[in-house]
């Protein structure tokens, strides 16, 4: 229905998306499964000294040289995010001892040449102009590394606010929206780094994240870290519970020849992840994912071999019953938002053969006469 109003009108109208529009957005896409995901934001809080620091350092190091954390899966959609990713670190206190970490991964695992950085300089949340600090310290690191950054950390959030008052909602609301123009100004593959910060307990661990509950309002991930534990209390889209146990243990670093006398430091020990994984949720296929989905069981019931069939004969069945239309102008961009939109639910293979994850014997019809 037309308003009758010149369209110019309506230029400075905010994009949108309608309900259908939805029916083809992706799942989240995981950094680390189960974890931390692209493009979204998490805190992790506790009482001081409870090892917090020490368990992202160990996190971030792991993300940096492409290693499973813990139990738990690195870059699971690799074939979606092909590319290494980095870690930039903002150690806004004791930077000194995250160095010195640092050097104990290096000598307790050998590693070197890690695309990690630490910034030990002040940045203010609240002041606008930290948008064009961090993004140019963001593509800097990624000119430097050629790695785009994946994760930053920001070590503790209460000194990256540290000019406002963390108890009123507006200073939260005001660091926030800082964080969404940054990623709105990177754009691209860039501007999907996940964001995880370090934050305080009161002196009432139960309540939480220090500070006007509006923090919890804009992170997608809340873990509470205290007594060599770290347990989920907030999440979206994925469960909650005991992440993962965790214990500190001494390396040693010697001495060199230019007089540096030995000394230690400690990092966290190795893996001890959780007794049984937890599972991304998973919803059920509704709409037209319910029958994008039905088409792939009858393409593999009538074509497919071992339980898997080739793309092409699945978008015949769409076209076949509609959810691709015959005068498409697009097919190849409409069949790709349907495989995206179910992308939970198959297992798209590089030869071209798709598969359903996990079905059951009464979801795959029986071949048609």
């Amino acid at each position: 229905m037309s308003t009758g109003e010149n369209p110019k009108k309506f230029q400075y109208a905010l994009p949108y998306k309608t309900f259908d529009q939805c029916n083809y957005v992706l799942p989240k896409t995981w950094l680390v499964e189960n974890v931390i995901a692209f493009g979204e934001d998490s805190s992790w809080y506790g009482p001081p000294g409870e090892g917090k620091s020490g368990l992202l350092l160990d996190l971030a190091v792991h993300v940096a040289s492409g290693r499973d954390w813990r139990g738990y899966k690195f870059n699971p959609d690799e074939d979606i995010i092909p590319e290494n990713r980095g870690v930039v670190y903002f150690a806004l206190e004791r930077a000194a001892l995250t160095e010195r970490r640092m050097h104990g991964y290096m000598q307790r695992d050998g590693l070197s040449g890690l695309p990690i950085a630490i910034s030990r300089h002040a940045i203010d949340l609240l002041n606008p102009n930290c948008v064009e600090i961090i993004r140019h310290t963001l593509l800097q690191f990624w000119e430097d590394t050629d790695v785009i950054p994946g994760l930053v950390i920001i070590d503790t959030w209460g000194k990256a606010i540290a000019r406002g008052d963390a108890d009123k909602e507006q200073t939260q609301n005001l660091a926030a929206m800082h964080i969404s123009q940054l990623r709105e100004v990177l754009k691209g593959s860039v501007s999907r780094f996940h964001l995880a910060s370090i934050g305080h307990s009161g002196k009432n661990l139960a309540a939480g994240e220090r500070g006007s509950n509006a923090r919890q309002g804009h992170v997608d991930l809340e873990v509470q870290v205290n007594g060599g534990a770290a347990k989920i209390t907030k999440a979206n889209d994925q469960d909650g519970g005991e992440l993962t146990r965790f214990e500190f243990e001494k390396v040693d670093v010697p001495g060199d020849d230019e007089g540096t006398k030995p000394w230690s430091t400690t990092i966290l020990a190795g893996a001890m992840p959780v007794a049984a994984p937890r599972r991304a949720v998973s919803k059920p296929p509704s709409g037209k994912q319910a029958r994008a989905l039905d088409a792939l069981k009858l393409a593999i019931a009538g074509r497919g071999v071992g339980g898997a069939v080739h793309a092409d004969f699945w978008k015949e069945e769409l076209t076949r019953a509609g959810i691709i239309k015959a005068d498409d102008k697009n097919p190849r961009v409409t069949f790709k938002r349907i495989r995206d939109s179910i992308a939970q639910h198959i297992i798209a293979g590089p030869d071209g053969f798709v598969r359903i994850i996990n079905p059951q014997p009464e979801q795959i019809p029986p071949c048609p006469a």
